[in-house]
Parts: C-alpha cells; structure tokens; sequence
C-alpha cells in the first residue's frame, strides 16, 4: 500500500459524488447552518454553543456514513484478492477515518456541555463515539442493526438479574484501570472495522453480491425506479409474500370491476399505474406491519418490566414521532419517485377511454396527490395527537402541522418538467420536513405559542396555497409523461 493509494481511496466518496444535483447537499449544509445560528442568536451564555457544535457533531458522523458506504462499495471481490494493495487500503482509510471521527465527536461533546455538566471522562466519551461510529458503520452493510438495537434496551432490562453481575465488574476494572479498558475496547472496534472488509473467498463474494443487489435496489428506488419490498430489503421474498398477496387481490378488484364510463374506475387504475410502490395499498399494509411490531415492543416491555406506559409515552415520544412521520408521510413527499417510475406507461394511459385530458389531466394527476396527502394528514392527526395529549410534549402536534404545507407542495407539484430523481432529491423532502416540525417546536416555546393557536393560520395558508397550485396547473403543459419537458 502506497500513500497514493491510500489517498485515492480516501477521495473516491468525493470524487463519486452526484454532480448533476449539487443542490441536496447544499440544502443540507444550509439547514445545519441554520440550526446552529438560531442556537447561537437565541441561547444565551455558554447554552449558544450547543446547537453549533450539535449540528458540527452531525455532519461529522454523516460525513464517516459517506465515507464507509463508498469503502464498502469499493471492496469487491476481485479487487481484494488480485489488486496488490488494495484491501490495506480501505482497512487503513476505514480505521483513519474512523478514529477523526471518533476523536472529533469526542471533542465536540466536550465543547457542548458545561465544565459543571461534564460528568463522564475523556475515556467515557472516546469510547462512547467509537461506539456509535462502529455500529453506524456496520449498519450499513446489515440495516438489521437498526432493529436489533430498538430491542436491546427491553432485553437489557429483562435480563437485568443476569447481567448486572459482570457488568458491574467491568465498571469496576474501569474505575481502577480507565485508560488499559478504553486502549482494550478501542483495540477490539478496530477489530470489527478491519473485519468487515472481506479478503475475495467464496464468504465475501456471496455477502458483496447481497449487499449489492440491496444497495442497487435502493438506489434505483430512489431514482424512481420500480423496486420489490423484497428487493429494497436484500431478498426478503418470503417475508413479503402475505403483503404481495393482498396488494395483488386489489389489483385484480380494480381491474375486474373497470367501467370506463366512470371517473372514480378510470382515476383508481391511473392511481395503480402512476402511485407504483407508492401506492396506498403499500402504505397501509407497512403501517399495518409498523403498529404490530411497535404494539408488541411495547406489550413486551410492560410485560417484562417495571416500565409503566407514562415511561414509555414520555421516553420513546421523540421515536414515535420520527417513526409515524417517516412511515406516513414519506410516500406522500417521495410521490415524485413514483411517477417518474411509471413514465412509459403513462404514454399509453393518456390512450384509455375516459381518461382526462390537458388541463383536466393535471388535474386529475394533483387530486390523486391531494387525496392520499389529505388522508395521510388525518392519519397523522389522529395518531399523534392523542400522542401529544398523553405526553405532555408537544412535538407531536407541531411534526401535523409541519407535515400539511409540505404535503400540499408535493401532491401539486406540476409534472411536466420534473427531472429525474437522485438519492438527494428523494430523501430531501424528509430531511427538510423533520426540521421544519423540531423548528416550530423551538419556536413555539420561546415564543409561548402552543400548536393549538398556530393551527388554523397553518390550515389556512396551506389551503391558499393549494387553490392557487390548483389553478396554475390548468396553465401547465400536459404532465404525461413525466418529465417530458425536463
């Protein structure tokens, strides 16, 4: 391994970068600019520090994501077993850029609390931000991680009897021997970074293939490309039968039943064509699955625990927030992805009997956005703000209110000139629309407005907004196919 080599692998997240949608990492970057002024401006004393240096501590860790997606990316089989140099490569950028990582979070946490605050050690925070910086690593190549780890704590507290025992005497050797455990525990993470890189025998060319028909997957989802569940998910084909099932029997309904003298037969197989994977069938049937899994977690925990439900309502609100919001209003923001998927079939759906035309069409096309986005709306009212009210946090009621301008925006938007879609673009509506509700919260309290008084201005504004989209759209060119003027 040359020092050339090792910079060139280092440099490949950034010279692979998206160069024809500069403007998502823009965003990004203005956003966290944004968070961090309004902690500097509006906090006092050393508190305006703590949103600067909070909003610095996430790109750190999104800028180590970047980094060890594109390494694992680079470590395909062939490559590591016949180029001279290349696996000491990415195991060296991997542990280098690990351990800036870790080190700059370490000092960032550092900056953000108070000296009187500041109870753990250096020792404490080094290993806690090598800790996350191992597991976010790792989760990219096993996205089941994520699941594992909303269970470890109920498991932790089942287990308490068994556990407590040794994990006191490893609290012990850390008192007595702080900097041995933590150069230990910073031996052993190394480990696991230096083993995740596969050496081309038969083990890693079977687990690359995996991985990277998942991330292709993906990435064309998020393109706007037709993709399976089973597919998006690294082949959970028998997992998604039952799913694939029901959504098929409606399929068959829709179809059996066509009338094309009827607007409302004509709209429900433009919907199934132009919706795709973003169709509400999808949706119901993943909130469906979400609230089962969610309803046992938490049975479970009562169950096993001396938790009560105030604990949980009060502890896991931010969760469920960020949960709903994101299984709810995602196919409505990314609806976008959906109908650039469908573009070729929608050459020959402007050719059904009884479908709309011109003017008429936009239309058509905006109100079976407007009508998922008002039902999603509803959803999301009736699920958090009982939330809120049970709570006694209020975040809940502000991510309703954050949710219906940006959904009124997204189910209007003209379709004629859209562009293809990105990675970027189609996780950015969520990444704006996250801290747009925690904003309004913030804003809430400082100005002593609760979301209840903010409600009917939001309401009113977003259905302006609407009627005036609702009337441009007849001045648009015709929006099938999508993107034919982009």
């Amino acid at each position: 391994m040359t020092a050339a080599q090792l910079n060139h692998t280092l440099l490949a997240a950034w010279r692979q970068r998206d160069r024809q949608h500069p403007w998502g990492r823009r965003v990004i970057a203005a956003l966290l600019l944004l968070l961090a002024a309004i902690g500097f401006v509006l906090m006092e004393g050393p508190a305006r520090w703590v949103l600067p240096m909070g909003a610095l501590l996430v790109a750190v860790h999104g800028f180590w994501m970047v980094l060890g997606f594109n390494l694992q990316e680079q470590n395909h089989p062939n490559a590591a077993r016949h180029l001279p140099g290349h696996l000491p490569a990415l195991r060296a950028a991997a542990l280098t850029g690990w351990a800036v990582a870790s080190l700059l979070g370490t000092l960032l946490i550092s900056a953000m609390l108070p000296p009187e605050r500041l109870t753990a050690s250096w020792q404490a925070l080094l290993f806690g931000n090598a800790a996350v910086a191992v597991f976010t690593f790792w989760s990219l190549r096993a996205w089941w991680m994520w699941v594992v780890g909303a269970f470890i704590g109920p498991a932790v507290s089942t287990l308490r009897g068994l556990l407590e025992p040794p994990w006191l005497a490893l609290l012990d050797l850390w008192h007595a021997h702080p900097t041995a455990m933590l150069a230990l525990a910073l031996l052993a993470m190394a480990g696991l970074i230096v083993a995740a890189f596969g050496t081309g025998d038969a083990r890693h060319r079977k687990a690359y293939a995996r991985q990277r028909l998942m991330r292709d997957a993906q990435r064309l989802q998020l393109q706007g490309k037709a993709v399976t569940p089973a597919e998006a998910l690294g082949g959970l084909g028998r997992i998604t039968r039952p799913f694939d099932a029901v959504l098929w029997a409606w399929r068959e309904r829709v179809v059996t039943r066509a009338d094309n003298r009827r607007r409302a037969s004509v709209l429900e197989r433009l919907e199934l064509v132009l919706h795709g994977n973003q169709h509400w069938t999808y949706q119901l049937m993943g909130l469906g699955a979400a609230c089962v899994i969610l309803g046992v977690a938490l049975g479970l925990v009562l169950l096993l625990t001396a938790a009560t439900w105030d604990d949980l309502l009060k502890h896991g609100n931010y969760g469920i927030v960020i949960g709903l919001l994101s299984a709810l209003l995602q196919p409505v923001l990314a609806r976008h992805q959906a109908l650039w998927q469908s573009r070729r079939e929608q050459a020959l759906l402007r050719l059904l009997p009884g479908t709309p035309q011109g003017a008429d069409l936009n239309r058509a096309v905006a109100w079976l956005g407007l009508r998922q986005a008002a039902v999603v709306c509803l959803g999301l009212a009736a699920l958090l703000l009982p939330l809120a009210a049970a709570s006694g946090q209020q975040l809940a009621a502000w991510a309703v209110l954050a949710a219906v301008p940006w959904a009124v925006l997204a189910a209007t938007r003209p379709t004629a000139r859209m562009r293809s879609p990105s990675a970027l673009t189609g996780a950015l509506p969520m990444l704006v629309c996250f801290p747009t509700a925690a904003v309004a919260e913030f804003a809430g309290q400082w100005l002593g407005w609760s979301p209840v008084v903010v409600a009917l201005p939001v309401l009113v504004a977003s259905a302006a907004l609407g009627v005036w989209r609702w009337r441009r759209l007849a001045h648009e060119p015709v929006g099938l196919p999508t993107g034919r003027l982009g």
